[in-house]
């Protein structure tokens, strides 16, 4: 007895069909992508090429010759051809595809670290170490790309698969893990490595997608005659794995991960970054109002921030002026700053005056010299003090007494200060003190305030002499 089909579901089917590609259309894709995905001697002597291309490229930090190498390299087809045999479960183009793209892969790294090694340049470029800390963005891109080349094969007949191919940059990253080998930089080749895997895992999952929607596996109408409507056993985690596309989509989801980390700290990263460039913004903006920053770097080792920047200045820049700037690093960033500065001195003129840096260098013998002894604390107590004062200066604060005690079962000092302020003092000041005694003091550090409000301290003193005035006014007059 035949099924009675549902004729309203004949029409979603018809309707879902609309945009699904002919049976010879699909046929004739397939084939390409088969012949393509061949990796024949053809292929391989298209990698050779394009990863020589791509390594001098990077090398020489030039963009137009790695984007040279990205047009020419054959990596995008095996990796297409595997999303087409996962959506159809053709097992021998997949073995087929998987060999090509881990061949092709492993001879562009040997070979570009063979590259590296013979060529006599040093130094990584700024085109190597841009691919070697990937992030989010990288495999949203890699998504968009994919999608892009899938369609246009589909539909276009791969019209823009050279715009697909720069944007991926499959051939780039697997020459900076060979350079990075080269050049024993293992933590790079790792980044550059997880690019390239998040780039064909990406494009990958989303050429499956596509070629779902072009409808290379939906079965002709007459097969529907033979289908159950109602089977519920052909759900989607079923359908998944029996065409294999749960592995690449659990192997995006994997490598996501760490990208996702990436991303976290590259945005970290650049927060800190804007926050010691406003610092140093405001206090040149007092010590040396011509100054520009002209580069900044900065490494976090063990809770210390060590800077390193460079700005032109018409003023001569004193080591007590490095030690202004970092005191405010410090309260800003909450925790121990190093800095560290090469100052060009330049002259600031115009047509009414001029700023000569160079003036405050010469010998000026009309003025005293006055020697200064920079003092080595070595107490508990001086080391307090000293963090405490130097603090309070960016409060217009006054540190009125202090006490301690060191716990040593717990490895740890508790400090008491009483202070007098004119502004709140807030957690990010403790923190800051926190931070900075614990680097000097080689211990934890707990601290408690006690702040008392110098305007109300100023405005009590005020009102007591009034009453006192008044009193002897009252007693010369009674």
């Amino acid at each position: 007895m035949e099924p009675v089909l549902d004729p309203q579901h004949l029409a979603d089917v018809k309707q879902k069909r609309r945009y699904q590609l002919k049976g010879d259309v699909r046929d004739k894709i397939t084939k390409k992508i088969q012949a393509d995905s061949q990796p024949d001697t053809y292929y391989y002597i298209m990698v050779v090429l394009s990863c020589s291309v791509a390594t001098y490229g990077l090398l020489s930090n030039s963009t137009a010759v790695i984007i040279g190498a990205m047009l020419i390299a054959p990596l995008m087809n095996p990796i297409l051809g595997g999303g087409l045999a996962l959506i159809t479960g053709n097992n021998y183009l997949l073995k087929v595809t998987i060999k090509a793209e881990l061949i092709g892969a492993f001879i562009a790294i040997v070979l570009s670290t063979l590259l590296t090694l013979l060529l006599p340049v040093s130094g990584l470029t700024p085109e190597i170490l841009a691919r070697t800390e990937p992030t989010l963005i990288d495999l949203i891109i890699a998504l968009a790309s994919g999608a892009a080349g899938t369609y246009a094969i589909c539909y276009r007949s791969g019209a823009t698969l050279p715009g697909v191919a720069i944007a991926t940059a499959l051939m780039p990253p697997l020459c900076v893990v060979g350079i990075s080998l080269a050049k024993q930089e293992y933590q790079l080749a790792g980044g550059a490595l997880l690019l390239f895997i998040a780039n064909m895992i990406a494009i990958n999952v989303i050429a499956i997608v596509i070629f779902k929607f072009a409808g290379f596996t939906t079965p002709s109408i007459s097969n529907y005659l033979n289908l159950d409507i109602n089977n519920e056993r052909n759900t989607l985690f079923s359908r998944l794995v029996e065409n294999k596309i749960i592995y690449p989509v659990t192997l995006l989801l994997l490598v996501s991960i760490p990208l996702v980390i990436l991303l976290n700290s590259s945005i970290e990263g650049d927060r800190k970054e804007k926050t010691i460039r406003s610092a140093l913004d405001e206090g040149l903006s007092v010590l040396a109002p011509d100054a520009k920053i002209i580069s900044l770097h900065f490494v976090e080792k063990e809770g210390t921030f060590l800077i390193d920047t460079e700005f032109n200045s018409a003023q001569v820049i004193l080591p007590e002026d490095i030690r202004k700037l970092e005191n405010s690093l410090e309260y800003k960033l909450t925790a121990p700053v190093q800095l560290s500065a090469d100052i060009a001195i330049i002259q600031k003129v115009n047509n009414e005056g001029s700023t000569d840096g160079y003036k405050s260098l010469l010998p000026q013998p009309e003025k005293e010299v006055v020697e200064v002894i920079e003092t080595q604390t070595s107490t508990p107590e001086e080391i307090i003090e000293q963090v405490v004062t130097e603090k309070l200066q960016l409060f217009s604060g006054k540190l009125t007494d202090f006490s301690f005690e060191y716990q040593r079962g717990t490895g740890t000092y508790k400090l008491l200060l009483k202070i007098n302020s004119e502004k709140t003092l807030d957690e990010k000041f403790i923190k800051t003190i926190e931070g900075i005694l614990e680097d000097k003091l080689k211990r934890k550090v707990s601290v408690t305030l006690q702040t008392t409000d110098t305007t109300q301290n100023k405005n009590d003193t005020e009102e007591q002499q009034e009453r006192t005035e008044k009193d002897e006014t009252k007693k010369e007059n009674g």
